[in-house]
């Protein structure tokens, strides 16, 4: 009788004890891993970007800023992957802590975007539409309205030189380095728009 009450006590006991440690589960708390997708050329986010993660979590999309946050993490060495439209793909390596966050930001390189979806409509609304580089007014004999335009150049022969947007003289007037600044009297072209263009040129100024 005894050893049977023995017996008993010690299983309550054990029951007891695993329910207050969980088993070893309930006690590992999960992390998460932040952070900000960022274009190497403006230093901006990278907004709609794909980011995953290996082991996998499953994958998110960047906000408009280009801010991530994967939630629900176990503690563990991950490799984190962005992805974007016309960027090279990046992976950084982290490793999350039980219940902590990690930040992770990743820096994309552009491929140069396409001229009809990223750089024409930028060229007309500051360049054709004001009047200065459309088919009537063409300033220095230069039209910004078309692809073939744009690679023409003006009287002076090549505004763009593929592949060197830092030579490129748009891009110089653009940014302000050589003058006349363009568009001329008017407000400088955003930090983004005038990345874009560079990020263009320098992956080939493709007409694409």
């Amino acid at each position: 009788m005894v050893k049977k009450f023995q017996i008993m006590l010690t299983l309550v006991l054990s029951v007891m004890l695993l329910t207050l440690v969980g088993c070893g589960t309930k006690s590992t708390l999960r992390g998460s891993i932040v952070g900000t997708i960022i274009d190497s050329q403006t230093g901006i986010g990278i907004p709609g970007a794909t980011v995953v993660t290996s082991p996998s979590t499953g994958s998110v999309i960047t906000d408009i800023n280009g801010a991530f946050s994967i939630n629900d993490v176990n503690a563990g060495v991950y490799t984190v992957t962005a992805h974007a439209s016309d960027f090279n793909s990046n992976s950084v390596t982290c490793s999350v802590d039980s219940g902590l966050s990690v930040t992770t930001n990743i820096v994309l390189v552009s491929t140069g975007g396409s001229f009809s979806r990223n750089i024409l409509p930028i060229f007309t609304v500051n360049c054709a539409i004001s009047g200065c580089h459309n088919d009537s007014a063409a300033a220095g004999r230069l039209r910004l309205n078309s692809y073939s335009a744009v690679m023409t150049g003006g009287k002076s022969g090549a505004v763009i030189y593929p592949f060197d947007s830092s030579t490129s003289r748009l891009v110089k007037r653009i940014k302000g380095t050589e003058t006349p600044r363009m568009p001329l009297d008017r407000a400088s072209l955003s930090t983004a728009d005038q990345g874009l263009i560079s990020n263009w040129i320098a992956g080939g100024a493709r007409n694409n």
